[in-house]
């Protein structure tokens, strides 16, 4: 799957990402590589070492600051005393995506996408990219606009998922949306008034989950695309779930389905 390089290796065109798994991915990944590790002096993770390790395998500086300064340069605290300035992430491109997903409708590894529809918040994104990546799904599709974006927030949310998710911009999803009906993809959309149960749908068929943003939920026109709509049942005083768990729940609920059906078992090896 190719993605979207970065225009330049400018400093506009990088960013500071932190925490360790995401390091430790984009490092494994070895799309993204970072000319040095910053680590917080007295930092103490058990997984530096191996961070460490993977640093010096790759031939990159690793140096040590204060904890204030990483504080400082990041904007939080929550950086788990390690950061690196990074290329930032790449998107992949939606024809390239689209290509993939058609050789595999029919076979035993039938594709499984996400389609998102306006999530704003970062780690609602990062989230749903991190459990997108160990349900198995291929692809990810978000809008170009009032959307939110492969941010350093978001790479620190996926805890390391961006770096083998692909994840592609649409201009337009009720276009992207006849695009993977052309191609033999089911569209199902997540609505709390659906009729229909999401444990009833047959997710061992070539399928793409679309879940709407905070607040607004899906769009009509794009709602009205779906071939079918699903929904969580609930039995608290709230009715409505966070995308980022919602999602958890019908992409794990694909995931069982096909592993009883014998599908995508050479994922896993």
């Amino acid at each position: 799957m190719k993605k979207k390089p970065p225009a330049s290796s400018g400093s506009a065109n990088q960013e500071f990402l932190y925490g360790v798994n995401p390091l430790l991915e984009a490092l494994r990944a070895g799309d993204r590589v970072p000319s040095e590790i910053i680590l917080a002096e007295g930092a103490r993770d058990e997984r530096l070492r191996e961070l460490i390790d993977l640093a010096g395998i790759r031939n990159i500086i690793v140096k040590r600051v204060p904890r204030t300064t990483i504080d400082r340069a990041v904007g939080n605290t929550h950086h788990q005393g390690v950061m690196a300035r990074i290329a930032r992430a790449h998107y992949a491109d939606v024809d390239d995506l689209m290509s993939a997903i058609s050789t595999r409708v029919g076979t035993k590894n039938e594709p499984l996408l996400v389609v998102l529809d306006g999530v704003e918040d970062p780690r609602n994104l990062g989230a749903i990219l991190r459990t997108a990546e160990c349900a198995g799904v291929d692809g990810v599709f978000i809008p170009e606009r009032r959307a939110a974006g492969l941010t350093d927030a978001v790479a620190k949310a996926a805890a390391g998922a961006v770096e083998h998710v692909p994840v592609a911009r649409a201009t337009n999803l009720n276009r992207l949306i006849e695009q993977l009906k052309e191609r033999n993809v089911w569209v199902v959309g997540t609505v709390a008034s659906a009729s229909m149960n999401y444990t009833d749908w047959d997710w061992t068929r070539p399928s793409a989950v679309v879940l709407g943003g905070e607040g607004a939920g899906l769009h009509r026109l794009v709602r009205e695309n779906c071939d079918v709509l699903v929904q969580i049942p609930v039995l608290g005083k709230i009715q409505s779930l966070n995308v980022s768990v919602a999602a958890g729940i019908v992409l794990f609920e694909a995931l069982r389905q096909r592993t009883i059906a014998g599908l995508n078992a050479d994922r896993t090896k």
